[in-house]
């Protein structure tokens, strides 16, 4: 009733236009990292709907333009206008690659794949019971087809590389870092890493960690950054060009399913504050 209130009331829009208001006054400028998950052909609609409302508000861009946008506007935002978006998708899906990023690149960005090399090696008998065990663990609905649990293919992969996505290690088998040992968290980190680059021919600059905000640990933390340019966080927020960190980057998460209140709620920011303390607690654990 709130989210519904608020997008009835177009607070929303006032938001949005408060935050570009206070940068010209001199606030450190926001950019914004959406992360999703399915991306089913049988919704391709609702997300054409839903990027056309994003494309009106936001700067679309892909990862290296929003490492770039990044530091211009550490030291100067006098030419900001809109928010840059950067769009993240979560476990290398089949349907990721055959409904994301044709998207994507119609209106003009690309965006950054976390994949899974465990699933992406799979048989496909072994990639349904890959993905109802480690990524989705509720009970598999009557209706869910082959497209719900089917990962990309190394092929997929090193095509959207070539075509300017970036590819980016979500752990070697969807493992929660927080819970593994110290002797395994190289091959999940590390030998990831080597996996995917082994199939795009290019380096794994990006990194996402699974499951919650907290899943994760000092040591852990500490490999991704040696191993990694960027480290993506489960966690809610907007990202302060002049204060944090392209190692710790807050990502929200909005799915295809949202319905427009619900995703203006999201992107508009008015969310962020609900998450604050996790982004204190967070920085805390890591010590950043």
């Amino acid at each position: 009733m709130f989210i519904r209130a608020a997008t009835t009331l177009r607070v929303d829009e006032l938001a949005l236009r408060l935050q570009r208001w206070l940068v010209n006054r001199g606030r450190s400028p926001r950019l914004l990292v959406i992360e999703m998950h399915e991306t089913r052909p049988q919704d391709e609609a609702l997300f054409r709907k839903q990027l056309e409302w994003v494309a009106q508000r936001f700067d679309l861009v892909d990862l290296d333009t929003f490492a770039q946008l990044w530091q211009e506007y550490r030291h100067d935002a006098r030419e900001f206008r809109k928010t840059p978006l950067l769009f993240t998708f979560d476990d290398g899906r089949a349907n990721n690659y055959t409904t994301a990023a044709p998207l994507l690149e119609f209106f003009g960005t690309r965006g950054v794949f976390f994949v899974i090399p465990q699933w992406v090696q799979c048989s496909p008998p072994d990639a349904r019971d890959f993905y109802y065990s480690r990524i989705d663990t509720r009970p598999p609905q009557p209706d869910h087809a082959e497209e719900d649990w089917r990962a990309m293919t190394p092929q997929q992969i090193a095509d959207l590389s070539n075509r300017g996505h970036a590819i980016g290690n979500h752990t070697f088998s969807h493992a929660n870092l927080a819970s593994l040992p110290d002797t395994q968290l190289r091959h999940e980190i590390i030998e990831s890493a080597s996996q995917i680059s082994s199939w795009t021919g290019r380096p794994v600059d990006a990194f996402a960690w699974t499951f919650s905000w907290d899943s994760i640990t000092p040591a852990a933390w500490k490999l991704i950054r040696q191993h990694h340019r960027f480290c993506f966080a489960p966690c809610p927020g907007s990202v302060d060009c002049g204060s944090d960190s392209d190692q710790l980057i807050w990502r929200t998460e909005v799915e295809v399913l949202y319905p427009p209140a619900h995703f203006r709620f999201m992107y508009s920011g008015l969310a962020d504050p609900l998450w604050r303390k996790q982004r204190a607690r967070l920085r805390a654990l890591l010590k950043d």
